[in-house]
C-alpha cells in the first residue's frame, strides 16, 4: 500500500467516526466534519479511492474499504493514546490535548503505538471516555448510553463525550457536565425536544437534543444516585 499522509489519515479517521465504518458519508457531509471546501474534499475523496482506502461514487458518497477501516482504526488507537498519554503523563489540560494528539497521531510506528499502549497499561479508555481499539482494531464493551436514551428521572452519571474539540469541552464544563458528574433528566421540552437536567440534586440546566446525543452516560443503582 503506498503511504498514508497525515491529512489524508485524518480523513479516514473522521469519516469512521461519522459512519462507525460502515455507512456511506457524502461529500457536503465529510466537508464539514473535516471543515473544508467540497472542491478540496472530492480531489481528497479521489486519493483516497485511487489507494483502496474508499469506495467512491459521485452520486451516492464514500465509504471505507476494508483496508481504509483497518487503517482508520490504528489512527483512531494512535490518537486516543496519546491523549490519555498527554493528560495523564504530562498533565496537559483535557481540553488542549485533541488537537495535540492530531498532530501525534501521524506517528506510524508499531513499535511507538505498542510501547505507548504497554506504558499506559493498555488502557480502554482515553481522558474523554472514548474507547481505544485494540491492536486488532477491536472496541471494548462500554455499555455507555446517549443521555437521548435516558427516561424520566432515572440516576445517571456522565461516562465521556462523542466530540473531544476544545469549543465543545469549553461547553459541557460551563454546563457542569464533567465525567463522573451525576444527573437526572427531569422534563423534555415539547417545542424543540431540548432536555432538562438536575444535577447532582442541586443544579438545572436545558441542553440542545443535538447535544444529548453527544454526551455518553451510564446507568445509577439506586445506591449510587
Amino acid at each position: 500500500m503506498l503511504p498514508v499522509t497525515p491529512s489524508e489519515q485524518e480523513y479516514l479517521k473522521q469519516i469512521y467516526l461519522y459512519t462507525s465504518g460502515k455507512a456511506v458519508i457524502h461529500t457536503k457531509q465529510l466537508a464539514a466534519q473535516v471543515k473544508a471546501r467540497s472542491a478540496s474534499v472530492t480531489d481528497m475523496v479521489k486519493r483516497l479511492a485511487k489507494k483502496k482506502l474508499l469506495v467512491y461514487n459521485r452520486y451516492y458518497g464514500c465509504s471505507l474499504s476494508k483496508l481504509g477501516k483497518t487503517e482508520a482504526l490504528k489512527v483512531i488507537r494512535r490518537h486516543r493514546l496519546w491523549k490519555l498519554f498527554l493528560a495523564e503523563k504530562l498533565t496537559i489540560d483535557w481540553k488542549e490535548i485533541h488537537q495535540i494528539a492530531t498532530w501525534l497521531q501521524s506517528i506510524d510506528s508499531d513499535t511507538l503505538v505498542e510501547k505507548l499502549s504497554m506504558f499506559l497499561g493498555h488502557p480502554v479508555l482515553d481522558p474523554h471516555g472514548e474507547p481505544i481499539p485494540d491492536i486488532y482494531g477491536k472496541f471494548p464493551d462500554t455499555g455507555s448510553l446517549e443521555i437521548l436514551d435516558l427516561k424520566i428521572n432515572q440516576p445517571a452519571s456522565v461516562f465521556g463525550y462523542r466530540h473531544s474539540d476544545k469549543e465543545f469541552l469549553q461547553y459541557v464544563e460551563r454546563l457542569d457536565l464533567l465525567i463522573n458528574t451525576k444527573f437526572q433528566v427531569i422534563s423534555i421540552i415539547a417545542y424543540d425536544h431540548s432536555l432538562e437536567l438536575l444535577i447532582e440534586k442541586k443544579k438545572k440546566r436545558i441542553i440542545s437534543k443535538e447535544t444529548a446525543q453527544k454526551i455518553y452516560v451510564r446507568l445509577l443503582e439506586k445506591d449510587e444516585d
